[in-house]
């Protein structure tokens, strides 16, 4: 039985603030195996996020994932790091109906 996954302590924080810009997210944190803590969405692009807190670092699956992945990624700590993905994301152009 697989034990309940950890998520960092700024998790509901930066989900939050990825809303309050307008963004969708999904938390993928349970899934484990290295992949990304949420799927965020904005204006048809969507992009993996990986969330840390403090100094905390990536673990080797989460990095031998990251090698591995060929779509867009992100780490963000906090707010700050929040908004600059989502200008970034908003940055390309809108595809697809979102």
């Amino acid at each position: 039985m697989r034990r309940a996954s950890k998520v960092d302590a700024n998790h509901t924080e930066i989900v939050d603030c990825f809303k309050k810009l307008g963004c969708s997210v999904l938390s993928l944190a349970a899934m484990g195996k290295g992949v990304p803590d949420l799927l965020v969405a904005t204006k048809g692009i969507t992009w993996l996020v990986e969330v840390k807190s403090g100094k905390s670092k990536e673990n080797e699956l989460q990095k031998e994932w990251a090698e591995n992945w060929q779509g867009a990624r992100a780490l963000v700590r906090d707010t700050q790091g929040v908004e600059t993905v989502v200008k970034l994301m908003r940055s390309f152009p809108k595809i697809g109906h979102g």
